[in-house]
């Protein structure tokens, strides 16, 4: 099953060229890393997954639907993105559970009665993505790190098909970084796991959970395909217009300039 589809797509703003020819395609099974640098057309592309942008030439294809065709609001809520503006959403004293589950109504507050019993539907999400140590804990004192897990237990309580992580990992020190790469891995292995479309800047995120790596530079896709045979010193330094180096750590690669 093909879960996006985009053919021949241009992105034009205010006279602007934003996304040139981006023809790329996203499958069942599959989990995608965007690695772009500041201003490559990441978060364009991102907004034309959802819809929030409208393709100025192409076709787009979410989940079956064809945009200009299909019932967007729908669509949308199968579709779940975890972006830092949502954090800010919620008061210190709220409990991680309620975080979870105010997901169900695409708000950051409850606005009907709830159970007890109900609330067990997100504590066994923490559970299951590895997370039971944020359970009872008051949103104000939690790490942004945490924070950022909570926010993906929330997004996947409506069980989503897409699951779109944008830059997840700012702000983030280095220890806070590599436990929500290893809460990540728990939800990639699931067995309902949805497809994620991880969006990045940083080579040492891209993990051995993505199979496939697309390439985006000044709005346009450079290389695309499987992630083992793009993430090497001869593609990354023409990607990047410059020589670089790759040095592999501990299952990771991490990119350095060399001049």
């Amino acid at each position: 099953m093909t879960i996006i589809d985009f053919k021949n797509v241009d992105l034009i703003r205010n006279k602007r060229q934003i996304l040139s020819n981006i023809s790329w395609q996203v499958n069942q099974g599959e989990h995608w890393a965007i690695l772009g640098l500041n201003g490559s057309g990441k978060t364009s592309l991102l907004k034309l997954i959802l819809a929030e942008e409208w393709k100025t030439k192409g076709s787009i294809s979410v989940l079956g639907t064809e945009f200009g065709k299909g019932e967007i609001p729908k669509l949308r809520r199968r579709v779940s993105v975890v972006g830092s503006y949502i954090a800010e959403r919620f008061t210190s004293t709220i409990k991680s559970e309620n975080v979870v589950y105010t997901g169900k109504f695409n708000s950051s507050m409850l606005y009907k009665f709830y159970t007890d019993k109900e609330l067990d539907e997100a504590r066994e999400l923490l559970r299951t993505i590895g997370a039971e140590a944020l359970i009872g804990r008051a949103y104000g004192s939690l790490s942004q790190g945490e924070k950022q897990i909570l926010l993906i237990a929330r997004s996947l309580i409506l069980q989503p098909d897409i699951l779109i992580l944008d830059e997840a990992t700012n702000g983030l020190d280095l220890f806070a970084k590599e436990k929500f790469l290893s809460h990540l891995h728990h939800i990639i292995v699931l067995d309902n796991s949805p497809t994620v479309i991880y969006i990045t800047h940083h080579s040492d995120e891209i993990t051995d959970d993505f199979s496939h790596l697309l390439l985006l530079r000044k709005g346009t896709i450079v290389k695309q395909g499987d992630k083992n045979q793009l993430l090497t010193k001869e593609v990354l330094s023409d990607f990047y217009e410059r020589a670089v180096e790759l040095h592999r750590i501990a299952h990771k690669i991490f990119v350095i300039p060399t001049q």
